[in-house]
Order: structure tokens, then sequence, then C-alpha cells
């Protein structure tokens, strides 16, 4: 095992003198980390190393060799939640610090960056967990919450953190959408959503022009699309579906209404996934599941288990993982592994944590080690899905980030009052 002392008195200083150099100096040099544990696209982990420049991967794998000694250390590509309210909510009993939703039943044209706060102080707190991409959507009440928006927990302001912005439409299916001031039952729902897709018809092109992914857009340099354009971009193909349904006649629903209106969707939620897996898996379809741990608490998912990502999985669905939360994104890997120890493949966990929320969500070089990928990964002492083994230091395009967090700052404001 890595020496944390060692860790934190050597890579860690060399990382953060390399922080200090001008920017320019520091993109132009080649960075190189060696006789690390790396986890691989497929999930698999080889001993090896990474050398970055400007950002990006320029190699990786058994021969790569100099550079810093990691002595073993882990070099894992960056963990994303593909569905939380981090930065849009600060304190929970504190209304004022909420900025979740509109209150409406149809928000087409809501847009999660509106609310997002990236001065957060929950954001470092879920960085230094590995996390280092987040989906963010609106509040799940209501049809249709409003567009998810794909950003980094890196930076301070907003035109630094947004990746891609809409990313995708949040839709909801069962008693979710019957929030608000929408239909009151799960009949009603679904009459809503016929009369939705009948108002708003495809395209008369049936070609899918989708949006080049990887364009940044913050909804104010030419983005500026009311509800009738989102919902075009919806029809045509160019906005992903994020479909909310967490009961298996829910999924059902959601896999019909997919496939009655060819839309390019991802389920969202599916508690209740395992008991529809070979549906799911024959309709194509990735899910984004979670939280990881849903229990059979509600009658919105009265069969919820802790193996239906296994199930899942087993049954050939592509799978990412979300938290749902806000102050509860940190937990992320931690749910992963409690979802291991239900029988779901490490490495697939792996993957549900790092590369397929990145395909899915139309990222195709982020979430990787391999070359030509963006350099955005963490350092740990050991396997990140056990609790044990801590993030030593995080790197988003190449770059050092803080690993300070308020709770790190109050350590070491009243350390010698211990």
């Amino acid at each position: 095992m890595l020496d944390h002392k060692w860790t934190r008195r050597g890579f860690i200083g060399a990382g953060t003198a390399a922080a200090m150099l001008p920017r320019s100096v520091y993109a132009a040099e080649a960075s190189t980390w060696s006789n690390a544990t790396l986890v691989m696209p497929d999930g698999s982990t080889v001993t090896g190393g990474i050398r970055v420049r400007a950002g990006v991967i320029e190699a990786v794998g058994a021969d790569v060799t100099g550079g810093y000694d990691l002595q073993g250390a882990w070099i894992v590509p960056g963990f994303t939640d593909a569905g939380c309210r981090l930065g849009l909510l600060e304190v929970g009993l504190e209304r004022s610090t909420h900025d979740l939703g509109t209150g409406e039943s149809e928000s087409l044209d809501a847009r999660a960056q509106d609310g997002f706060n990236p001065r957060s102080a929950l954001i470092p707190v879920a960085r230094v967990n590995g996390i280092t991409t987040v989906l963010v959507n609106p509040e799940n009440k209501g049809m249709i919450p409003g567009q998810a928006a794909l950003i980094r927990t890196v930076g301070e302001r907003l035109s630094d953190v947004i990746i891609e912005a809409p990313n995708g439409l949040c839709m909801n299916l069962g008693r979710a959408a019957s929030g608000n001031d929408g239909p009151t039952s799960r009949i009603g729902v679904m009459r809503a959503w016929r009369q939705f897709f009948e108002e708003h018809p495809k395209p008369a092109s049936e070609k899918k022009k989708r949006r080049k992914h990887g364009s940044k857009s913050s909804g104010d340099e030419g983005g500026d699309k009311g509800a009738d354009a989102i919902a075009e971009q919806l029809r045509s193909g160019q906005l992903l579906a994020l479909i909310r349904a967490n009961r298996a006649d829910d999924i059902e629903r959601a896999i019909q209404l997919v496939k009655d209106h060819d839309l390019r969707a991802a389920l969202v939620g599916c508690v209740e996934g395992h008991l529809v897996a070979d549906l799911i898996a024959a309709a194509g379809l990735p899910v984004i599941v979670g939280p990881l741990d849903a229990q059979p608490s509600t009658f919105q998912h009265p069969h919820a288990r802790y193996d239906n990502a296994a199930i899942m999985n087993e049954a050939g669905v592509k799978l990412a993982f979300r938290s749902g939360d806000a102050h509860g994104v940190r937990n992320l890997p931690t749910l992963a592994g409690l979802a291991v120890a239900h029988g779901l493949p490490w490495a697939a966990a792996m993957q549900a944590l790092t590369v397929n929320p990145m395909d899915i969500l139309g990222q195709p070089n982020m979430g990787r080690l391999s070359v030509g990928a963006e350099a955005t990964f963490f350092v740990a002492d050991g396997d990140p899905l056990q609790p044990r083994h801590a993030v030593q230091s995080v790197f988003v395009r190449g770059e050092p980030a803080s690993m300070e967090t308020r709770q790190t700052r109050l350590y070491e404001q009243f350390k010698e009052l211990w």
C-alpha cells in the first residue's frame, strides 16, 4: 500500500508546486506519473503510467515510465454523478438556499445552470471524494422539471464549470410527475404525455440533426431557446430524454413512450429495474440508476433491493450511477461499493462511475484513461470503492485541483484546541 505520509508530503507537494507554475508553462510541459495501478475503460486494472500534455492524455499503459513514482497508488478516471442537485441546494432547512426548480408542472425552458452556485461549500467535498463531473437536474417534481446541465466540480465561474447545457431534458413518470400543478394520478400523467406529444409533433424532417457534443452553452450565447424550441430538439433527437421511472410498471410505460415517439433516451432511477431488466435490455436503453441504497419504504418502489444494479447489468443493460442528492454526492463511490457487495462486478461498477455516464451523455473523450481523452483523474491509495482508501489528489484537464474543503479549513483552524 502507498505510504500515506509520503504521498501527502511528496507527491501532493510536487502537484502543488506544479499548480503554481504559470498556466502557459504548465500546459506546454508533459507531466508523467508511473508505477501506478491504472483503471482502464473496460474496468480492468493494469500496472503502468500516464503522460499528460496540455490537459490531454498523451500516453497510458505499461510502457509509460519516469516522472512521479506513485509506488502502486491508483490512477482512476474522475467519477461522474449522473443525476444530482449539487450546487442547487446548500442548507436543507434554509429555504433561501434552495434553487431547485420552478414549481410548475411543465418547465421545458427551465435550466439547471440558472440556479447553480459554483462556489457552493458542498462541491469541494464531492471533488475530494473523486467526483469530478456531475449532471445537475432540477428538482424531480412535475412532468417536465426542466433541462439538466453537465458541470465540472472545479472552477468558480459558470463559464469555467459548464461542460454542456442543456445536456438532457428531465421527464417524469409515476407519482413524481403528478406534483405541482399537474395531473393527480398515473392515468392523468399518461394522458398528459399523449397530449404533449400531440401538441409537439415530430419535425417534418426525420433526419436527426444532433448537436455536436462537447459544445458549451450557458443559455445566453445563442442558446436562448423557448419551450417550443426545446420540444423540437427533443422530438428531433438533438436533446436526450432523461425519463425518470422507478416502479416496474412505470418503467414499462417509459419504454413504450420512447418507442412510440422515437426518442433518444436514457431511463433514470429504475429502482425496480430488476423486475423488467430483460425489457430494458431488449429496448437498448441505458439506465442512470439510483439512489443505489433505495429502500422498499414507499409504494413508488415497494420491490427495491440492493442487487438491482447487478440484475440489470447481468441482463445486458448499460448502467451509470446517480445519487439524486446534494450533500450525499460524496457518498456515491461507497454506494457503488454497496452494489458490488450485492453482486455487481467491480469492473462494471467502475464503468458505471466513469466511462458509461460520459458515453450516455455524449462526451466520448471524457471519463477514461485513453490516448486523446481529457486528463481528468484522481490518485487514491487503494481501491476507491473502499471507504478506507483515501483520494490523495485530483487533476482536472491535467491541472491539480484544490483538496481544501470547509471541513479541512475548520480542522486547521481549531486543531490546536484538541
